[in-house]
């Protein structure tokens, strides 16, 4: 067992990557990820199953089946990776970090490509400010890697909710002057770019994405707090509960669960609708009420 642990702690040292994602946790964030599901296995499997069905469902609403782009990729466990290979000509997996088993995996097969990459597009920006702790504005620019290819299939996994954990946290510890406010709207800002960047590509769009966090003790539901920092998705997704952290993985008196949506078909013109009407809003200028 110890060997096994520390083959283990030794994959993950030897990921190359560059300084800043070491730095901000990526690689300490993926090898606690691998622990948690070896230790609450049987609880992820419903969650890792119903996953994997929503991406299948996706790629059998695609017409053509050349490319498929899947961020968010992981270590694979809620990847279908053997039947996209099969069923696409290429397919991209994309995560700011790859782990050496997710290359050996993905060495299968000739047609799979792992890409690294930052999909906010502002984590370096996020590392500099935090090193100089800078109270600058906080980067919020649209997401444009990737744009204009043609990928039949776009699936962005368990990954949304997940966007803003490490830059905030790792800022928010180095910039003492930084808001809860501020925080908040970088947040929003990094899941509604990563929808619109969704959006963006001609094929279908896949998206599976924490909703919102439930913890439950012995008398029932105790806590809820909502996971995309008040973005609403379009209705029409699917939803289940993720047993996330059962007690004590978590806490000693609390199980933690997780309610996940999953569209195998996001529905991208409501999705663009409410953004043109929030953004409306936004934009136009107050309206006195006539009260004196």
């Amino acid at each position: 067992m110890a060997t096994r642990t520390f083959r283990a702690w030794l994959d993950y040292l030897a990921i190359p990557v560059p300084r800043h994602v070491r730095q901000m946790g990526y690689v300490r964030e993926l090898r606690a990820l691998r622990a948690r599901h070896d230790r609450c296995r049987s609880d992820w499997h419903s969650h890792l199953e119903h996953t994997r069905a929503v991406i299948l469902d996706a790629a059998a609403q695609c017409e053509r089946r050349r490319s498929a782009l899947v961020v968010g990729s992981g270590l694979l466990f809620d990847i279908p990776l053997e039947a996209l290979s099969r069923q696409f000509e290429s397919v991209v997996l994309v995560d700011i970090v790859h782990a050496w088993s997710v290359h050996r995996q993905a060495a299968r097969f000739s047609n799979v490509r792992l890409l690294p990459l930052d999909v906010t597009g502002v984590i370096e920006r996020c590392h500099a400010l935090a090193r100089r702790r800078s109270p600058a504005p906080l980067p919020q620019r649209t997401v444009d890697c990737l744009v204009g290819e043609d990928f039949d299939l776009v699936a962005s996994v368990n990954v949304l909710s997940q966007l803003p954990v490490a830059p905030t946290g790792y800022m928010s510890r180095r910039i003492r002057t930084l808001t809860e406010a501020e925080t908040r709207e970088f947040s929003r800002a990094l899941v509604t770019n990563h929808l619109d960047w969704l959006c963006s590509f001609p094929g279908v769009a896949c998206l599976v994405t924490d909703l919102e966090r439930l913890c439950y003790g012995d008398r029932g539901l105790v806590s809820r707090e909502e996971s995309l920092w008040g973005v609403a998705l379009p209705e029409g997704g699917r939803d289940w509960l993720w047993d996330l952290a059962p007690r004590p993985e978590m806490y000693f008196h609390l199980d933690v669960r997780h309610r996940v949506g999953g569209y195998a078909s996001f529905p991208k013109r409501a999705w663009l609708e409410a953004r043109g009407r929030t953004a409306a809003a936004a934009d136009a200028p107050a309206v006195a009420s006539g009260r004196s």
